[in-house]
């Protein structure tokens, strides 16, 4: 296909609404200690109150691609389903700025960089949004609240599907923990859940589900475990050697903490950990601006998580075809989006995800400047990351 083909097809695809929220009254959510949601109203006015069911004005503003999983051929012949999420002027202008020398596959993988749908959900308000990876990326800052992001995006009936006319391909929802995210509770309810659907023993002495950590192992279980829908993972990437999933759907869930309530949360860690001598040790990086091995760590938090993985997943989408949907949630809302996903994709629900792990805490923190030391070196990079 030539470049001005795809062009074509991409800027002849339906237009998203680009307005952000627009102010008015918002309806506080579920959740506590500074962590609470607010959906805009503008956002709620949008939602069905019985799942499932469009009234006919909200029809109007959806088109078949808005409930279709986005998935390109690896002949590119189906560029248009991704592209069919994007606005089009997400699409033409971040095709006017690509490299004329490119070929098309890094073109369309240059468009894909910064205009990926994102998918946000508050399941207790019902509200389903959409936004594109770049403009999500330059407002979650330091100081930005997940209302904030909903305010920016564009509010959706559902997350997408497949089409009813396809061979149904097996859903795998990939969790992606990090720290201060309820990520005690995830490794718990995935060494279960696993044992459970697959036979993988719980070793006496380990704490983290098989493949955690370990993309030589984590893949592989996957095709094993054929009746096993979630597994968890941190940190992990999805390397070009990895084979092909012509029959899996996968749904990538991300969590969202605001930044800077994270990174108190963190550093409180290491005192929990190990008192003063934990916060020592804290320092002592600190003064040097040498990134923590342990929680407070810019690299582990959840937008440079999806940063990082998003790049090889975004190189498979294009050149294989492959199909992946990503979910950014609330962190106080896991339980809620896991059955949210079950009751979308028809899998079984994640047993045990509604734990509490960590949730009573010893009394004291680290003193408060390493806290400022920990962002005068490393919180400029958060905006940074696309």
């Amino acid at each position: 296909m030539q470049s001005s083909d795809i062009r074509q097809a991409i800027i002849s695809i339906s237009e998203d609404s680009e307005s952000p929220g627009d102010g008015r009254i918002s309806r506080p959510l579920r959740g506590s200690d500074g962590g609470s949601i607010t959906t805009p109203e503008s956002l709620i006015n949008r939602q069905k109150s019985s799942p499932g069911k469009a009234d006919s004005s909200d029809e109007q503003h959806l088109s078949k691609d808005d409930r279709r999983i986005p998935r390109p051929s690896p002949a590119h012949g189906s560029r248009s389903n991704i592209t069919s999420e994007l606005s089009e002027s997400q699409q033409s202008s971040s095709w006017g700025k690509a490299d004329p020398t490119a070929s098309d596959d890094e073109r369309f993988q240059s468009l894909l960089k910064h205009a990926l749908p994102i998918y946000l959900l508050v399941p207790s308000s019902n509200v389903t949004a959409r936004i594109a990876w770049g403009e999500l990326s330059a407002r979650w800052n330091r100081t930005a609240q997940y209302e904030d992001l909903l305010a920016a995006a564009k509010p959706i009936h559902s997350l997408p599907i497949e089409d009813i006319d396809e061979v149904p391909r097996r859903t795998v929802v990939m969790i992606h923990c990090g720290p201060k995210t309820g990520s005690t509770t995830l490794r718990s309810a995935c060494r279960a859940n696993l044992e459970l659907t697959c036979g993988v023993p719980r070793q006496w002495n380990g704490h983290l589900p098989e493949g955690y950590m370990d993309e030589s192992k984590l893949y592989p279980l996957i095709r094993r475990c054929a009746d096993t829908s979630h597994f968890c993972a941190k940190e992990i990437v999805m390397p070009p050697d990895v084979p092909t999933y012509g029959d899996v759907s996968f749904v990538h869930m991300f969590p969202f903490r605001q930044y800077d309530e994270w990174a108190r949360s963190a550093l409180k860690q290491q005192h929990d950990r190990g008192g003063e001598s934990g916060c020592k040790k804290a320092k002592k990086l600190l003064e040097e601006c040498v990134p923590s091995r342990m929680e407070i760590d810019l690299r582990k938090y959840g937008k440079a998580q999806l940063s990082r993985f998003k790049e090889g997943v975004i190189k498979r989408m294009s050149e294989r075809g492959e199909r992946h949907v990503f979910v950014l949630y609330h962190h106080r809302e896991l339980d809620e989006t896991l059955e949210r996903l079950s009751d979308a994709y028809g899998i079984p629900t994640l047993p045990g995800s509604d734990g509490r792990g960590k949730e009573d805490r010893p009394e004291g923190t680290c003193d408060e400047r390493l806290l400022d030391m920990f962002h005068d070196c490393f919180s400029s990079g958060l905006m940074e990351l696309a």
